[in-house]
């Protein structure tokens, strides 16, 4: 059974191309319009990079396959440049890998990378956010705490 398989690793350069498919999915499913049309492959592959080399965390979830991915990027924080934040980017699990445990193993490996890097003093805080049309995951049984809600026009 796959889900016997299943285990979450970090992405490396040899899995952009799979990475900015999983985006291309992402993005059609995004209820922000102008994402549909965001396909820099040049500028998200220089971002991918950047996270691969220390600046995030990329993380995939395989079995016989990549079945989703978590992406997170570390940047200063908008009110304090002395303090890092790493605050995820996208989320997603292929539609024919739900359902299983495919998710929750990711979201646990990112608590496990951002708490990693808080004890080690290189990020000050780590975030998570959950889209409208995202599953309704209990985000506080791993330890998160609701920040906000925020409303786009």
């Amino acid at each position: 059974m796959r889900l016997e398989k299943m285990r979450v690793r970090d992405a490396t350069p040899f899995d952009i191309p799979v990475i900015l498919d999983m985006l291309r999915q992402y993005r059609a499913q995004t209820p922000l319009p102008f994402l549909h049309d965001a396909d820099d492959e040049i500028y998200v592959t220089r971002v991918l990079t950047e996270i691969m080399a220390g600046r995030g965390v990329a993380l995939l979830v395989e079995s016989d396959k990549v079945d989703g991915m978590l992406l997170a990027q570390v940047a200063n924080s908008a009110w304090s440049p002395k303090h890092l934040v790493m605050t995820e980017m996208a989320y997603w699990v292929n539609p024919e890998a739900r359902g299983g445990s495919g998710g929750h193993r990711l979201i646990s490996a990112y608590v496990e990378h951002g708490q990693a890097l808080k004890d080690q003093g290189r990020i000050s805080a780590f975030f998570i956010s959950k889209m409208v049309n995202s599953p309704d995951l209990k985000y506080d049984k791993f330890g998160f705490n609701k920040l906000e809600e925020f409303w786009v026009m």
